[in-house]
């Protein structure tokens, strides 16, 4: 696939930007759009075009890449009715966070309307996604995947197919678990020094040289320290609604889910506590009994 191809980018968030910047620098067409257009506007000094509608973005891309939220804006934004036709001849890429259940179903859906389609969810933050250094994690038919290749490698140097339709999916969410149960796990040894009065400086000594120890650990203290003031890399609302997949993933795969809920709760308690915005990492405020929900 040369970089003459057209690429519609669907969500200029937080990874979307950076992702569709990415493009731009290494020379395909982007024609950008975001449910908020001020945060894809600023992508037209970089070269793009800035689309009204996702018809209007869609109408002479070659390839689509999704980067929304959730299933749901998925469907309104791609399967609309004005929008759907559009689809036909299309390669749609979802990169975001989806169920493979919901993966399954727009593959599906995007078939119907004479698309093809590939997921491939990333593994990373905005630090990776500047930098294009992301991991990239395909699903779908292998010829696609290799024939997107210049594409994926515009966001990581080391793209990989995992399997069909919905094994890259439920890799996604398996690493996310990772991460959620990090996160609430650091911050509870966390609330255990601090209510205890022991130096945070010391525990990390001890911590540091460990095998348990991870750089995360390093990155997330600030935020779980002072989340309202920290710089946000994957909000706690977002990591509620993967683990909300997760644990629904894992039901229907048999596994015991009583761990995944118990993360559930915690970032649905953080969301709860006026923190849906900040970064996943205030799950610390809810866990260690600080947060004011202001």
């Amino acid at each position: 696939m040369s970089t003459s191809r057209n690429v519609a980018f669907f969500g200029t968030g937080l990874m979307g930007f950076p992702m569709a910047k990415r493009l731009l620098e290494s020379g395909f067409p982007v024609t950008a759009w975001n449910r908020t257009h001020e945060k894809a506007a600023p992508l037209a000094a970089l070269g793009a075009q800035v689309a009204t509608t996702p018809a209007q973005a869609l109408e002479h891309a070659d390839v689509a890449i999704l980067m929304l939220a959730h299933a749901e804006a998925i469907g309104k934004t791609l399967l609309a009715a004005e929008t759907a036709p559009f689809l036909s001849g299309k390669t749609v890429v979802q990169m975001g966070t989806i169920g493979p259940e919901e993966s399954k179903t727009l593959a599906a859906e995007i078939a119907s309307h004479g698309g093809r389609y590939l997921e491939a969810p990333v593994l990373g933050s905005v630090p990776q996604a500047e930098a294009g250094k992301l991991e990239v994690m395909a699903g779908g038919e292998k010829a696609l995947f290799e024939e997107l290749l210049p594409v994926f490698r515009c966001f990581g140097p080391n793209p990989r197919w995992i399997g069909p339709v919905g094994a890259a999916a439920t890799l996604k969410l398996a690493l996310n678990h990772l991460i959620a149960a990090q996160a609430a796990a650091f911050a509870t040894s966390l609330a255990l020094v601090q209510k205890a009065h022991v130096p945070l400086e010391l525990f990390l000594e001890i911590l540091r040289p460990s095998a348990f120890y991870a750089p995360t650990f390093e990155r997330k203290l600030p935020v779980m320290l002072d989340p309202l003031h920290a710089k946000v890399n994957f909000p706690a609302k977002h990591m509620l609604k993967d683990v909300r997949l997760i644990r629904t993933t894992a039901e229907a795969l048999g596994i015991n889910p009583t761990l995944v809920a118990s993360l559930e709760a915690l970032f649905a308690a953080t969301e709860n506590a006026g923190l849906a915005d900040a970064d996943y990492a205030a799950v610390a405020q809810v866990i260690g009994g600080s947060s004011s929900g202001s």
